[in-house]
């Protein structure tokens, strides 16, 4: 099955200082000769959806070439959202997990540059506050050259009382728990001879394991297509599936999606065949690991129903 998603972006090398794992620590201070990013803590906020928060970086350059790049490693995979003024960022790493993203940038020498990362987390909030070990912001001197200095960040998620203090640690989900259901498969006959009904199907995401979309593949009897969902998909549908509108789902999120199925005028009334609907999460081009995966299918009766 060919995975339909939103990403194709591929992934290229940092040096070793930008891959080392993020610790809690002080932003960096600025030193003649050098080019360093000063950051604070991130703060997530709880919100309708999650945690929301963003983070101020200023990037100083005491050098005597230009910066051109300000990679930024998100401190909780899947939650990077971008900047706020819209710098240009592209994923550099893809990981499974935690991805960095690569932000063009012009500070020219002797020159100090300020934007802010924005983060979400999908996941339910918390009466308590949490914390995570955090990401990290590196910089690139020149268009070429390696990365220079790299600054960790910490990153707080502040309780539904307000409260920052005594922070448990935050732990993600590494594998999905998605699922979903399916309606009656009843299609009639329309003006033009064919066949078409709609299908209600129900999608669960259960945890908050990074994904950027979730895709149901279909095994449709023959002749049967996938005109549309309601509401629509962001991407074409066709027989062989379809992306589930929306985008990402916030931990717990159930959505019912309306699928379009047709067949063609010459088919017989009665029970045209079985279909089929598997249900993959995909995160940065690959499918993501299911704790149930035995829910995640399921086959229905394809009836045309000429009201006789």
């Amino acid at each position: 099955m060919t995975t339909i998603t939103r990403r194709g972006l591929a992934a290229v090398g940092l040096t070793a200082a930008l891959l080392a794992p993020a610790v809690p620590a002080a932003a960096a201070p600025t030193t003649a000769g050098r080019a360093v990013a000063e950051v604070g803590r991130l703060v997530l906020e709880p919100s309708a959806r999650g945690y929301q928060g963003t983070l101020p970086i200023t990037v100083t350059n005491d050098t005597a070439q230009p910066v051109s790049h300000v990679l930024v490693t998100e401190p909780v995979a899947g939650s990077w959202r971008g900047t706020l003024a819209n710098e240009f960022c592209t994923v550099v790493v893809p990981k499974q997990f935690v991805r960095t993203y690569d932000c063009a940038v012009a500070v020219a020498a002797g020159q100090s540059y300020t934007f802010s990362a924005r983060f979400e987390v999908l996941t339910r909030t918390r009466p308590y506050p949490m914390s995570t070990r955090g990401g990290q912001v590196a910089v690139q001197v020149g268009y070429d050259a390696p990365v220079t200095t790299v600054t960790p960040f910490r990153t707080l998620f502040r309780s539904t009382s307000g409260s920052l203090a005594g922070a448990r640690p935050y732990r993600q989900d590494r594998t999905a728990d998605a699922s979903l259901t399916v309606g009656e498969a009843r299609l009639t006959r329309q003006e033009d001879g064919h066949w078409a009904g709609w299908l209600p199907v129900t999608i669960r995401y259960g945890g908050d394991a990074p994904h950027n979309d979730l895709y149901v593949a279909a095994s449709l009897p023959n002749g049967m297509d996938i005109p549309g969902t309601d509401p629509a998909s962001e991407v074409p549908t066709f027989a062989g599936g379809f992306l589930v509108p929306g985008g990402e789902f916030m931990a717990g999120e159930l959505r019912v999606v309306r699928v379009r199925l047709t067949a063609p005028a010459d088919a017989d009334p009665g029970v045209l065949g079985t279909g089929t609907f598997a249900l993959e999460v995909v995160y940065e081009g690959g499918p993501v690991d299911d704790r149930f995966p035995a829910d995640n299918a399921v086959s229905f009766p394809v009836t045309l129903f000429d009201g006789v």
